[in-house]
């Protein structure tokens, strides 16, 4: 694997996506734009495909709607920082850490249901959003995702498993 400017940018984008959304719940916009441009900027002077860049921020917009719009489990700016991190990764490294976010989603979703000793409250929710995926539960117990996909964009980064073509 080699290293190149972009991971430089990566770690960056990871380390203040996690700040922000921990102080705020929100992931800035002025975070995420100036990475998917520089993401795009980058490719064409980087190792790889001189468009993969575009193609990186337009597989995790795609896979990132699909999470945001027809299953809510992330917000907007969970989805740009998707993108952010897919103009920079690739196609193959968008798609991969939008899978491994959605595995580490459950395991933590779980450790942090017990830790504030709300398990029971997880079938009653999910019964609840099956009926109506529109309505919100207000007794929802919510996590901070910045951490979570970054964790997930970090693996993704590390390791070629799974190659998706």
């Amino acid at each position: 694997m080699s290293w190149d400017a972009r991971d430089l940018v990566l770690a960056a984008l990871c380390a203040v996506a996690v700040y922000t959304d921990l102080r705020t719940g929100k992931i800035k916009n002025w975070l995420t734009f100036p990475v998917m441009v520089a993401g795009i900027a980058l490719a064409p002077v980087c190792p790889g495909p001189w468009w993969g860049g575009l193609a990186g921020l337009g597989a995790a917009f795609l896979g990132g709607v699909v999470f945001w719009k027809v299953i809510p489990a992330l917000k907007p700016g969970d989805v740009k920082m998707l993108m952010a991190a897919g103009a920079l990764m690739g196609p193959q490294g968008a798609l991969r850490a939008i899978l491994l976010s959605a595995i580490l989603f459950f395991p933590v979703g779980l450790a942090v249901l017990i830790l504030r000793g709300r398990l029971g409250n997880f079938f009653r929710i999910a019964r609840g959003y099956f009926r109506d995926p529109t309505k919100q539960d207000p007794n929802a117990t919510l996590i901070v995702h910045a951490p979570v996909i970054a964790a997930a964009i970090v693996v993704a980064r590390l390791q070629s498993w799974p190659k998706l073509w």
